[in-house]
């Protein structure tokens, strides 16, 4: 009898094996790949798409999707701007510092040194991207400088930093075909490795400087380091580099990376960064000056803050959040369409004015209309939509000058208690939260800040009015005139003071029936003291009336939800997202997130139109800390199994193929492994809602 030998087709030599479900088919060919000839633009005959999404139930109008999209790039240029701003105020003398040194470095050039910056910028990253461009930009304007930045994740041995550093400074393509070169450029040729070729292109760009930036030095590998240093030391002769190192630690700490003979090749300078103060940064952002188109309210500014000062986040981290609430309140809020300045009628459509007409501001103003007795302005407003057009621009413009009235008074609060030398100084953050929520018109830091101003001598009275000259406070260039006068008037040396300093004030003993008793006494006030006491006593009066006029309660503005956006649960959602409660409630009630009418939101349990993991993750719920593999395998097969399938054996493998594809994604999440004590058992790692 002759036996048959096996084909090198068979399944039996097969290492893996395609699985196909009924009813699907095997993935067609893939197609062969081609080369791209020409660098034209595939999409350039197609219309640009929007990529904010229209609201009102997919009725927004183009125009007004349009809009909300340039308002959000204005609204966000305009807090960029000042967040630069205060990075360049507070980087300026550390940035020239770095392009001196670098500007001058030939004048220490030896043969076998090479010119580092060390520059010590602490746990913030954007301050060292910052620093290095802003030096890029500077030297651009004398010197013909090329700089490389090179992080740790893009280089992994010597061959692909020298390589990353050709590519980064000649901008070529190394790698060329060869039927596309003559036999003489192919003799010619280097590896894209040889340093080689950026010494021709610095000959022949007549480059100045080529600077080496490592970015977060601390975390490249110290041998790799020493390499790159050696060989950067060895061209030095003919390519002129600078390194500059970006270091979180200390430079003392950074040098224990590095070898002694590596160390000898550097000639280097430290340089400190000052830090970024997340105050100075968000006042720079909420200034009364710039042109802001809505304010963040005080629940999303503390949440921003908490998390902050809960974690050790970065101001980028800082910035990022600030601009996602920036997006969050233009892109989800179709009402946001409202703040262009000057509206348009058209850009109102039917839906916004049911929008507005919702609105509980709109509610209380209407109310307010007719406890004033004004019935026709509050029939017009709910029926009369062109009426309501030009309440809600009139009210927008004057609840947006509101709102910069009380920023301008906070303003004012921080420049008074800067001029008052008080080491408990409330934070520009903290001033514009209380503000911001109606709560700083009756608080203590008001009430403290006036009763120091009435306390005030003669001299830190003419110091202060004239840090208040430029305010909106009337007559205070008067005031400080007349109180110039009395200080020249006086006789002594010593400085006027008011009858409301306490620091003059003696003690009066007086014995009433064998009881002593001790009261206040004021000392004797002069004739110029007196004089200068109603001058105190007119700034007083001045800033008491201006701080109630200003200091309003922005949430009893009309429209105050289109100006000020305060929804947290957005922000907590994405920057402290909670994924395990989201995967838990994805396999319980897979409808809420599929949308399928067999997978629904109402129907609970184990169903067979259910996903196989959550079918399998509902076995896992009812299961104990150890879990029999051939039980759970049963109770899965009788509720998947169908039943007017005529193949069981056919039926029974696309069971347990599914019972395996379920079974290995709840092992990937985490939720059981295999036990230690049973071969044939599983162990549960998780239990819902711990």
């Amino acid at each position: 009898m002759v036996t048959e030998a096996p084909t090198a087709d068979s399944v039996e030599y097969q290492a893996c094996y395609v699985w196909t479900p009924d009813g699907a088919s095997l993935p067609a060919k893939r197609a062969a790949k081609r080369r791209r000839i020409t660098t034209s633009s595939v999409h350039s005959n197609q219309p640009e798409c929007i990529t904010t999404v229209p609201l009102l139930l997919g009725n927004e109008t183009h125009e007004n999707v349009s809009s909300r999209s340039a308002m959000l790039e204005e609204s966000w240029h305009a807090q960029e701007q000042g967040i630069n701003e205060v990075f360049e105020s507070t980087t300026a003398d550390t940035i020239s510092q770095v392009a001196n040194f670098i500007l001058h470095s030939d004048q220490t050039r030896t043969e076998t040194t090479v010119p580092t910056a060390f520059l010590v910028v602490g746990p913030s990253n954007s301050t060292y991207t910052n620093i290095v461009r802003s030096v890029e930009a500077q030297l651009q304007e004398i010197l013909d400088v090329a700089i490389v930045n090179i992080i740790p994740s893009q280089i992994v041995n010597l061959k692909s930093a020298i390589k990353f550093i050709n590519n980064q400074v000649t901008d070529a393509a190394l790698t060329i075909e060869e039927d596309d070169m003559s036999k003489h450029e192919q003799s010619r040729r280097r590896l894209n490795y040889d340093l080689q070729i950026l010494g021709d292109h610095v000959r022949s760009h007549s480059t100045a400087k080529v600077i080496i930036a490592f970015h977060d030095s601390e975390t490249f590998d110290g041998s790799l380091l020493n390499d790159i240093i050696e060989v950067i030391s060895s061209w030095y002769d003919r390519i002129p580099f600078v390194c500059l190192f970006g270091i979180k630690t200390s430079v003392e700490l950074f040098q224990e990376k590095l070898h002694r003979t590596t160390i000898q090749r550097l000639h280097g300078a430290q340089f400190e960064a000052a830090q970024v103060d997340v105050d100075s940064l968000f006042r720079s952002v909420s200034s009364s000056q710039r042109d802001t188109v809505f304010w963040l309210g005080p629940g999303i500014i503390h949440l921003i803050l908490q998390a902050r000062q809960n974690c050790i986040q970065s101001i980028t981290s800082f910035t990022k959040s600030l601009q996602y609430a920036h997006m969050t309140h233009i892109f989800a809020n179709p009402l946001s369409v409202l703040l262009k300045n000057p509206l348009p009628a058209q850009t109102f459509q039917k839906e916004l004015y049911e929008y507005v007409r919702n609105l509980d501001s709109f509610r209380q103003h209407v109310e307010g209309l007719i406890k004033q007795t004004d019935f026709d302005t509050a029939k017009h407003l709910l029926y009369d939509n062109s009426v309501l057009h030009k309440e809600v621009e009139q009210g927008i413009k004057k609840s947006k000058e509101a709102i910069k009235s009380l920023i301008l008074a906070v303003e004012l609060l921080t420049s008074i208690q800067k001029s008052l030398n008080n080491s408990a100084t409330e934070p520009w953050c903290n001033l514009y939260i209380k503000a911001i929520a109606g709560q700083l018109k009756d608080s203590a830091i008001v009430k403290d800040t006036l009763l120091a101003v009435k306390k005030l001598p003669s001299d830190a009275m003419t110091t202060l009015l004239a840090d208040l000259a430029d305010s909106p406070l009337p007559d205070m260039l008067v005031l400080h005139k007349e109180v110039q006068q009395l200080q020249s008037d006086c006789e002594g040396t010593e400085p006027l003071r008011s009858k409301h300093d306490t620091n003059y004030a003696g003690l009066r003993t007086t014995i009433v029936s064998h009881k002593v008793q001790l009261s206040k006494q004021s000392a004797a006030l002069s004739k110029q003291d007196l004089l200068y006491s109603n001058v105190v006593d007119r700034v007083d009066e001045i800033l008491v009336k201006y701080l109630q006029e200003a200091l309003i309660t922005p949430q009893e503005l009309f429209l105050h939800e289109i100006l000020i956006y305060d929804f947290k649960s957005p922000h907590r959602e994405v920057f402290a997202p909670k994924p395990r409660h989201a995967m838990e409630r994805a396999l319980s009630s897979p409808g809420d997130y599929l949308g399928c009418s067999c997978c629904n939101g109402t129907q609970r349990g184990l169903s067979p139109t259910h996903p196989v993991t959550s079918i399998l993750y509902q076995l896992f719920l009812e299961s104990g800390a150890i879990i029999n593999t051939s039980d759970l395998w049963s109770a899965f097969n009788t509720i998947v199994e169908s039943e007017d399938n005529n193949d069981e054996d056919a039926e029974q493998e696309r069971t347990l193929a599914l019972f395996s594809q379920a079974l290995a994604e709840l092992k990937y999440m985490g939720m059981i492994t295999s036990s230690r004590k049973k071969a044939d058992h599983l162990a549960k790692v998780l239990w819902n809602g711990l």
